[in-house]
């Protein structure tokens, strides 16, 4: 009775055992999704966060992909202007983009940010207007453009905080 009951106890133990869980591709694809969006909404609030400062010597006017006469890819056109008294020597700037879905832009290297710099000197109070190859297949829209780092000629520096 003794070894019955033993018996007994072992096979319902064994029985309750619990199962390991498997493997579900289904299961990490619908993860991958969330990870991805979390993702792309850091992104884009991060890029939006990072407008540009009211103390920036340099200001934004225009920020737009432009699509090229020999290629399916754009390019990022931004104009500029040095709002400073000094002139400026070097500048550099990020902008974030997006798709016409609102996803964030193929930006060539990254999605979504993209920066480029110039180093051609900006006179106190001139206005320019400049390209980057970026090489997006997607993009439709800049929505936020700045000059985070900029040197003028006499050596001092400017970054953005």
């Amino acid at each position: 009775m003794k070894s019955l009951s033993i018996i007994l106890i072992t096979i319902l133990l064994i029985s309750c055992k619990k199962e390991e869980k498997k493997y579900s591709p289904e299961i990490e694809m619908k993860a991958q999704l969330i990870v991805d969006s979390i993702t792309k909404s850091v992104k884009k609030e991060s890029a939006l966060e990072n407008k540009e400062q009211s103390d920036a010597p340099v200001k934004v006017m225009n920020s737009r992909f432009i699509e090229k006469e020999y290629s399916n890819y754009k390019d990022v056109e931004l104009t500029y202007k040095n709002i400073s008294n000094k002139d400026i020597k070097a500048i550099k700037f990020e902008w974030y983009g997006e798709d016409p879905f609102g996803e964030p832009a193929d930006m060539g290297i990254t999605d979504g940010n993209g920066g480029g710099f110039d180093d051609d000197v900006l006179k106190a109070g001139k206005k320019r207007t400049s390209e980057w190859n970026v090489l997006s297949r997607n993009g439709d829209k800049i929505l936020t453009a700045r000059a985070y780092e900029v040197v003028y000629t006499d050596g001092t520096k400017w970054k953005a905080k």
